[in-house]
């Protein structure tokens, strides 16, 4: 009986001690969604009108402080981008950490990806003013369809503050 024992004892130790199995399909996941937010940081600052990594049923979330107004949809995140860019430069001040986000139900990864930044605008110069920059740090969190395409995206961060102090 107590050579049983001792196999039992000797039996749950070594399931015990070893390693958790990692997910390898939603590291996966994540791994190829942090790809594709990177391409679209990338392209953001390039100024490349990509658009091909964002769902056909895109929502850019209202999320700025002091601002009202509803989500808008791809073709008016499009427009809105190319008109951005005829006013302003973006720069990436740091290098990013993506971080994974978590189902708020289940608190399991789920694939969206995250990340907080300190950006540099600029306001490009005229033939009446000159280039003005700002700093400004965000927090961003991307969520993608089961296609890998953006689905949903948020900007945090006091963008009015910012351009009230670039368009002054």
């Amino acid at each position: 009986m107590k050579k049983l024992l001792v196999m039992a004892v000797a039996a749950m130790f070594y399931v015990a001690c070893q390693p958790a199995e990692e997910s390898a399909p939603e590291t996966s996941v994540f791994d190829e969604n942090c790809a594709t937010v990177l391409a679209v940081v990338d392209d953001f600052q390039n100024e490349v009108a990509n658009f091909e990594h964002y769902s056909a049923d895109f929502i850019r979330r209202q999320s700025k402080y002091n601002t009202t107004g509803d989500s808008i949809g791809l073709e008016q995140f499009k427009t809105n981008r190319l008109n951005w860019w005829a006013k302003y430069d973006a720069k990436l001040l740091n290098d990013l950490r993506l971080l994974p986000g978590v189902n708020p139900r289940t608190l399991e990864t789920d694939g969206s990806v995250r990340y907080y930044a300190q950006w540099q605008i600029t306001k490009t110069a005229t033939d009446s003013t000159t280039a003005k920059s700002i700093q400004v740090p965000l927090y961003v969190s991307f969520d993608f369809d089961s296609e890998g395409k953006i689905l949903f995206q948020q900007v945090y961060g006091d963008m009015t503050a910012a351009f009230q102090e670039l368009n002054n």
